[in-house]
């Protein structure tokens, strides 16, 4: 009876363990939630790397941790720096005081873990605006651009243009430690009320007793040292199914639009290509934070604008053999050296590649551009903020004297300003000793004496006191959110752009025909409203949902901010990229009746492409379903990519094509928890210490008596009634 009674107890002992430990396992995920208050921004500063260093930010594997300190005043930056007796610390800081030389003195003191930038923009008390800021270079592209090696033009000697930027350039400088930007004002209110106010406010200089809060950053970066050493890395060859990736390289695609459509076995006229351009991307310190209104997205928008309007004369233009042909184009990645640029210079100018070619399944089989074939090159930069009201003609001063018709770039200029005199659009020319500003036309210039005109907003440094900044907002431009706003008219920036666009349009017209454009060609005051509004503010806008590929169309739902304009990686086409494709094709194409299934080129049409999108709704649908449409266009995409990643046995060091590439990262995570002191994690340490020396002993005393404990019975007499 015995051994039956103390099965029995071990028997119960065992259960009551079970019963015991069982809402343990089922509320795991509750009691980390009690541990752990997450965050929810995603917006983390990412490495980059060229050919020669590494950018930005990383944490470690584990993330960095460390007490959080909200920096108020001066005195709170002597607690990071010296007196505060907890390091390290993570910093909370405001967009005043997050610029270059706090920057660098807080990476520097090795007592800061991580960085928190409060930029809840749509409450200024909690984000003061800087005078000025720019996380670009005071000079960018310099080193990519034309005047790179120029004894008198090199980096910005003669002007320097981004006035919010440093030599250096935030961006672009390397960070020990992760950084985050908090445009949400709950995770504000978390950190400060929740956390600091609560455990971490020194009372009169005097630290808090513990427990204090911390935080800790996530942002864990795979690649490291430059683009030539992750990429090496990347390619290495492994017996493993899924290799493992380290970086990629920066890129995405180009879009490209004919007026004309010369096919393959047709010969182009000398000089018969007039490149009207702008670019479509920007930079940023943080990711998903690129608003680009000045910087990126009225150049975009005049661009459209004018297709728009000129696509209304696309026949006659055909139809005429002496008119130039129009080519609009629109470049990815020239915040990096100018990738997508770069790229269509080395195509129009390789014997081994062709221009334009389609990135699809179809062959697109128009005549090849080359770079003799350009007649001129006008390019539309940043157009929201006029310097002394006016809009300001750049040329180059060095090609300039080297034209083959020294009258032909004045005889442009002229044009174009006596066609803006008309239309009460002042425009104004820079004194010809005055070089370019970073444009993509710069690069073209390197290779061949094309006549080149650069319109901007800034006669000399950039109105734009925020380029390729956060701060680049639609409210910067005067552009104000409509679904806010009873009576949109108000907007002088809308009439400002579609004035600038009719201009464009009749020029651009004048330049090709060699007669004067008819009064009705202008652009579109609603156009160029809906554009900015759909760009800026409302990416469910219903320009974009017309425009879209009905496959895309559950992405455009769940999108919940307008589309960054980063370029991002060669991987994917951007969400931008293809919007623009599609609202280009819509301009300049023509709508084809037919079936989603029959919208394709036929055998004997190489030269346009088919594009399906989403067409109006319904009439009187209840559901949101559309009609689709199937467009026929010109447009295309052609790549942009650098032309260092194609080429075998590329001098990484040559400095000729862009060598930017974007590390692979682990998820991104922001979390506060309470620490407690040492001497309590101490005493925790030894109690569990303690804890295991007993359950040894326990073990082995078991062990000892297990076949007392465990035995089984050798007779049925204890279980016969």
């Amino acid at each position: 009876m015995a051994n039956l009674a103390r099965k029995w107890i071990i028997l119960s002992v065992e259960y009551i363990l079970v019963l015991a430990l069982l809402p343990s396992y089922t509320d795991a995920k509750r009691t980390k939630e009690k541990i752990y208050i997450d965050l929810q921004t995603q917006n983390a500063c990412f490495r980059s790397l060229n050919a020669t260093h590494q950018i930005g930010c990383t944490s470690s594997s584990e993330g960095n941790v460390g007490v959080l300190h909200y920096l108020e005043t001066q005195d709170d930056y002597s607690w990071i720096l010296k007196d505060g007796p907890n390091p390290p610390y993570v910093v909370l800081m405001n967009s005043l005081e997050f610029n270059s030389s706090y920057l660098d003195i807080l990476v520097a003191s090795q007592r800061v873990n991580g960085i928190l930038v409060i930029n809840v923009l749509e409450n200024q008390t909690l984000t003061p605006f800087p005078g000025q800021f720019s996380a670009d270079k005071s000079c960018p592209n310099d080193a990519y651009g034309m005047y790179h090696k120029d004894k008198d033009y090199s980096n910005c000697r003669k002007q320097q243009w981004n006035v919010g930027g440093t030599d250096i350039g935030m961006m672009f400088k390397d960070y020990s430690i992760p950084m985050f930007s908090l445009p949400n004002e709950d995770d504000v209110t978390k950190l400060i009320s929740t956390c600091y106010e609560r455990f971490n406010r020194p009372i009169n200089g005097t630290p808090r007793n513990y427990p204090l809060c911390a935080v800790q950053l996530n942002d864990r970066m795979d690649a490291a040292k430059d683009s030539v050493t992750c990429t090496r890395r990347t390619n290495r060859i492994t017996n493993l199914s899924n290799p493992v990736r380290y970086c990629d390289p920066l890129g995405d695609k180009n879009i490209v639009a004919t007026m004309k459509t010369v096919n393959s076995t047709e010969q182009r006229l000398n000089k018969s290509v007039i490149v009207f351009a702008t670019k479509m991307d920007s930079l940023a310190m943080f990711h998903n934070e690129y608003p680009a209104s000045d910087s990126t997205v009225t150049g975009i928008v005049t661009v459209l604008a004018v297709a728009e309007a000129l696509g209304a004369t696309r026949q006659e233009i055909q139809d005429m053999p002496t008119a130039k042909d129009i080519m609009f184009t629109l470049f990815q990645g020239e915040s990096f050296d100018y990738i997508g640029s770069s790229r269509m210079v080395y195509d129009m100018d390789s014997n081994s590649t062709q221009f334009p070619q389609e990135i699809s399944e179809k062959v697109v089989s128009l005549q090849e551009i080359r770079l003799d074939d350009i007649h001129s090159f006008v390019e539309v930069s940043q157009v929201g903020l006029r310097d002394q009201g006016k809009l300001w003609i750049h040329t180059d001063p060095i090609t300039r004297p080297k034209l083959q018709d020294p009258t032909q770039l004045s005889d442009m200029i002229q044009s174009l300003k006596s066609i803006g005199s008309r239309l009460d659009v002042d425009l104004a020319n820079v004194t010809e000793d005055t070089p370019l500003p970073p444009a993509s036309v710069q690069r073209f210039l390197m290779k061949a004496n094309i006549p080149a005109i650069v319109l901007t907003d800034h006669e000399k440094q950039f109105t734009n006191k925020y380029y390729n900044s956060r701060f680049d907002l639609p409210s910067k431009i005067n552009v104000s959110d409509h679904g806010n706003q009873s009576d949109p008219s108000d907007d002088t920036q809308t009439q400002s752009l579609t004035d600038l666009a009719t201009t464009l349009a009749q020029f651009l017209y004048k330049l090709s025909t060699g007669k004067d454009a008819p009064s009705t060609l202008k652009a579109n005051k609603d156009t160029v409203e809906s554009l900015l509004q759909c760009f800026l503010y409302n990416q469910h806008c219903e320009l974009f949902r017309r425009s879209i590929d009905p496959d895309d169309a559950e992405s455009l739902e769940k999108a919940k901010k307008p589309f960054p304009f980063y370029v991002s990686v060669n991987l994917n086409t951007n969400q931008v990229t293809t919007l623009t494709h599609h609202i280009l094709a819509q301009y300049l194409g023509e709508k084809v009746n037919t079936s989603k299934d029959s919208c394709k080129a036929p055998d004997n049409d190489k030269t346009h492409q088919f594009l399906w999108i989403q067409g109006n709704l319904k009439p009187n649908a209840t559901d949101n379903s559309r009609v689709g449409a199937c467009i026929k266009s010109t447009t295309m995409l052609t790549t942009a990519k650098s032309p260092a990643f194609d080429i075998d046995g590329y001098d990484w060091l040559s400095g000729t094509y862009s060598t930017w590439t974007e590390s692979v990262w682990e998820p991104l995570k922001v979390r506060i928890f309470l620490v407690p002191s040492q001497q309590f994690q101490t005493t925790t340490l030894s109690l569990g210490v303690v804890i295991m020396l007993v359950s040894f002993v326990i073990v082995y005393f078991i062990n000892e008596q297990s076949d007392i404990l465990f035995t089984h019975p050798t007779s049925n007499r204890y279980y016969t009634y």
